[in-house]
């Protein structure tokens, strides 16, 4: 009945090693530890950082914070509407080594119709060995854009329309398996058809 734990809850970055003592703070780099402290709460409501707490937000972004830049993003791209701040955000965070960053970074570039970049962004995340990855991401970026109120962008309908066509093959079927461009249009149609749904 519950969610999956990786859908909710985003990983909880352990931050210096296990064994040392809570007392040794010989090793209390301020850049290294805004860097490696989970935002995993700011991920899942991206909105709470646009206001309440933006210092917090700043140092984490200041010392290289991939979760920030996702936060950074989201913020950015669809509340902000400065798609390219957006973007680069979404690649820092991506290129940070934080797959819902890679995965909503590919989705975006997908959506503007940069679809050869897209794909490759969404290419990291491993999909046609397995898509597990690629669906636990699509949940928790659903997630963090839940409190984002209207981002639908017309352009949006014209790059799903424009990849459905260069798709092709959306509904046949290759040996019982979607083919390559099927997945990225797939991806693409749930994201827009989320996006619409947050109008009504």
């Amino acid at each position: 009945m519950g969610e999956d734990a990786s859908v909710n809850n985003y990983d909880i970055i352990s931050i210096g090693d296990s064994a040392s003592s809570n007392d040794d703070h010989s090793n209390s780099d301020r850049t290294n530890y805004f860097r490696n402290i989970s935002l995993s709460y700011f991920a899942a409501q991206p909105t709470e950082m646009l206001s309440k707490h933006l210092e917090f937000k700043e140092l984490c972004f200041e010392s290289g914070n991939p979760e920030a830049h996702y936060i950074e993003g989201i913020l950015q791209l669809f509340v902000k509407e400065d798609e390219q701040a957006g973007l680069y955000h979404l690649r820092q965070s991506s290129d940070g080594g934080y797959i819902d960053g890679s995965y909503l970074y590919g989705l975006s570039l997908l959506a503007v119709e940069r679809f050869h970049k897209g794909q490759k962004y969404l290419d990291k995340l491993g999909w046609k060995e397995s898509r597990s990855t690629s669906d636990q991401c699509w949940e928790r970026v659903k997630k963090s854009l839940t409190d984002i109120p209207y981002f639908m962008n017309q352009g949006y309908y014209i790059a799903r329309a424009n990849l459905e066509t260069l798709c092709g093959c959306r509904s046949r079927k290759r040996r019982g398996r979607v083919c390559n461009h099927g997945y990225y249009y797939e991806r693409l149609n749930q994201f827009v058809e989320f996006a619409m749904s947050k109008n009504n």
